[in-house]
Order: C-alpha cells, then sequence, then structure tokens
C-alpha cells in the first residue's frame, strides 16, 4: 500500500519510535540476565597474602585453591621449589580455613565439613605415597651400589623398590610360567605394564629377546614393556625397541633412575663400579 503525504511521515516516525523503544527493552534484559550470570558466582579468589578468610565467598575461593593445590602436589612432578611452595600454600590455606569455620554455627560448619574433610584425606593419603616412594627409592639406592654381587631374584626385588619408587603399583610374578614378565606395573592413570629383568655380568641384550617380550606384552594386554638389564642394548635393540612399546632401562639409566626417585639430596658423587 502506497503512503503519501504527512500521514506516512507520522507513521514512520512512529514505527522508528516504537524500535527504539523495543532496543532499549532488550540491553536491560540482556543487562538484567548478565547481572543474575554473574552473581551465580559464589567464589572469590583466594589471597594468600590475606591473613584471614572474611566471607562465605573467600571460603569458597580458599576451597577452590586447595583443591587445585592439593591436585597438583601430589599428581604431578614437581621441582624441589614447587614442592615446598605448594606444601607452604596448602597448610597456611587450611589453617584459614579452619580458623574460619571455628567462627560459624555448628549447623554451617557441617555443610562444609565434608568438603574439608576429603581435602585433608587426599592431603594424607598424598603424603603417606610420596614418603613410601622415598623409602623404596632408599631402599634401591642401598641395591645400587651392590648389583655386582647381586642374584638375579635380588635383581628383581631392587626393580620392584624402584618402580615403586617411581609412583606404580607393583606385583611381581617371576618363577615358572611367569611368560616372561617377572613384575606387573599399574599407574594411577590406568597404564598397565610389564616388567623383564635380566641380570647379566657381561653380554649385549639383542633384538630376539626383544621380540619375544614384545609377544609378551601384547599377551598381557599391557600399554608398555620395561626390559631391565644390567648390561647394555645392541644397536638392532635399540631399534626395534624405538619402533614399539618397549622402554629399555640398562645400567646407567638405572643409576639416573634411582638418583630421579632420591631427589637432589640422595644423589651421590661417584657412580657404582658394577658397569
Amino acid at each position: 500500500m502506497e503512503c503519501l503525504g504527512p500521514q506516512c511521515a507520522s507513521m514512520l516516525l512512529d514505527w522508528i519510535k516504537a524500535q527504539a523503544a523495543g532496543a532499549g527493552e532488550a540491553d536491560q534484559g540482556i543487562t538484567t540476565r548478565t547481572v543474575r550470570q554473574g552473581l551465580l558466582w559464589k567464589s572469590a579468589p583466594y589471597q594468600e597474602d590475606a591473613p584471614a578468610i572474611r566471607t562465605p565467598a573467600e571460603l569458597a575461593g580458599a576451597l577452590e585453591h586447595l583443591q587445585y593445590s592439593v591436585h597438583r602436589r601430589y599428581q604431578n612432578q614437581l621441582t624441589r621449589a614447587e614442592r615446598a611452595r605448594l606444601d607452604n600454600t596448602i597448610d597456611n590455606a587450611l589453617f584459614k580455613v579452619d580458623r574460619y569455620l571455628g567462627r560459624l554455627d555448628p549447623e554451617e560448619t557441617a555443610r562444609h565439613e565434608v568438603e574439608v574433610r576429603e581435602l585433608r584425606e587426599a592431603i594424607r593419603e598424598g603424603r603417606e605415597r610420596i614418603e613410601h616412594q622415598h623409602r623404596q627409592a632408599k631402599r634401591a639406592d642401598l641395591k645400587l651400589a651392590q648389583l655386582a654381587s647381586l642374584t638375579p631374584e635380588s635383581f628383581e626385588e631392587f626393580a620392584a623398590e624402584l618402580f615403586e619408587a617411581m609412583g606404580f603399583e607393583v606385583e611381581t610374578v617371576g618363577g615358572t610360567g611367569d611368560e616372561g614378565v617377572d613384575l606387573r606395573l599399574r599407574r594411577r592413570d590406568g597404564m598397565l605394564a610389564v616388567v623383564q629383568c635380566k641380570y647379566h655380568k657381561k653380554g649385549v641384550v639383542g633384538s630376539p629377546d626383544l621380540q619375544k617380550f614384545l609377544g609378551t606384552i601384547h599377551h598381557t594386554g599391557s600399554h608398555k614393556g620395561f626390559f631391565v638389564t644390567t648390561s647394555t642394548f645392541s644397536l638392532a635393540a635399540e631399534k626395534f625397541a624405538a619402533e614399539h612399546p618397549i622402554e629399555l632401562i640398562d645400567g646407567p639409566r638405572l643409576v639416573e633412575l634411582v638418583h630421579q626417585a632420591m631427589g637432589p639430596k640422595g644423589r651421590r658423587e661417584l657412580e657404582p663400579t658394577w658397569f
């Protein structure tokens, strides 16, 4: 329909005003939704240098900080400085959380007890696991200097202690019918592995041994295999392992792994004389 004259201009002006009003209402709706969404965020950033927790939002932030710190501390490989810093921040955050909860009424405190108790349990388990690994590393370190006089059975025990110190759950197999498996390993992330130990004072481990071991890895449904020996590997064996899920651990690598498990304080200047 064609519109001419002043009446058309008036209609057009009314339409423009209506559109402007509608846009304003839409903007207001967006602003309202944004504010409402912002209110759903209940925690406040945790301030390490703050002397105390003062509000429920700060408590929520402290608990989030603790969850992250505990996970990072006990589920990751860290430097000595990182471990010390995380231990300090965990202790400080727990202290401030306890002080804040102590000022609340019993009913409100009970609402947070489960979460705080789970955090404390995770810290306790993490510290016990690290202490166990450190003890196993010390045992492996003592045997490291005695490898030249160990029996094959004692060498398997040494390997088991070393893998425990590296964070694996270890099951000793060995004996007849072991199908070339001396140890079974499980890591916290679900990785399964098998270990074969060859105690050789002399000689070189070749690729035929690794070919047999690869069949064992597949047969046991493992993700990876570790072939551990006190001697060395041939070039053909190293090439074969590089193309398959096999990690080779020879004499020098054993020393490195024990030193890593012991940490900076446990490292000795002199290497063992057995290789």
